[in-house]
């Protein structure tokens, strides 16, 4: 199944911000053909790296996606 991941900031170690879920109805990018990214909160998501412990603030742009 394909993730949504994000780079931790500190150890530089991809983690998984959620699952991507294909029913084959799902909005998808039409640039990317992509399931379109999740919205963070305005200012960013607080996110713990489950490798390294270490917090950090990260934007909508900075996830990345990868295929199962």
């Amino acid at each position: 199944m394909a993730h949504w991941v994000l780079e931790c900031a500190g150890c530089e170690t991809e983690f998984t911000h959620s699952e991507i879920y294909d029913d084959g109805y799902s909005e998808r990018d039409p640039f990317t053909l992509t399931a379109v990214k999740p919205e963070f909160p305005a200012g960013g998501l607080n996110a713990v790296c489950p490798n390294c412990n270490s917090a950090s603030v990260y934007q909508r742009y900075q996830l990345l996606y990868r295929a199962a």
